[in-house]
């Protein structure tokens, strides 16, 4: 998220609760349709796909939902599967990141969110 220039703020959010970040109907039902495809694949239905058609993604967005989605799955998995350690750059990388989301939580005058992962 970082990379498509998403700030600091926004991405701690995201991996805190999505669902309280104020996103639009069309946002708010992809992370909902990306969870669902993650979490419970098996429980995908046609129905899923209409509430994205529903809120304005064409086919082809939702193909690309699915995609990107399906990626990412794949590369935790393997990363998992084979037991591999997070490299400690990406470790710097993910704590700089939130050290700069708690200076804008603080100049926003919002609360931070907390850390799930304990990566701070």
């Amino acid at each position: 998220m970082r990379q498509e220039g998403g700030d600091d703020l926004s991405v701690e959010q995201v991996k805190d609760d999505w669902r309280q970040m104020g996103l639009t109907p069309a946002e708010f039902a992809m992370l909902e349709y990306a969870e669902k495809l993650t979490l419970t694949p098996s429980s995908m239905r046609e129905a899923d796909v209409q509430k994205l058609r529903d809120v304005g993604w064409s086919d082809r967005d939702i193909l690309d939902i699915v995609h990107v989605c399906a990626y990412f799955n794949f590369r935790v998995r393997v990363v998992d599967g084979l037991g591999l350690e997070v490299a400690d750059w990406q470790i710097e990388r993910a704590r700089a990141g939130a050290e700069r989301a708690a200076k804008a939580a603080e100049a926003r005058g919002v609360a931070m969110p907390r850390d799930r992962w304990q990566v701070r």
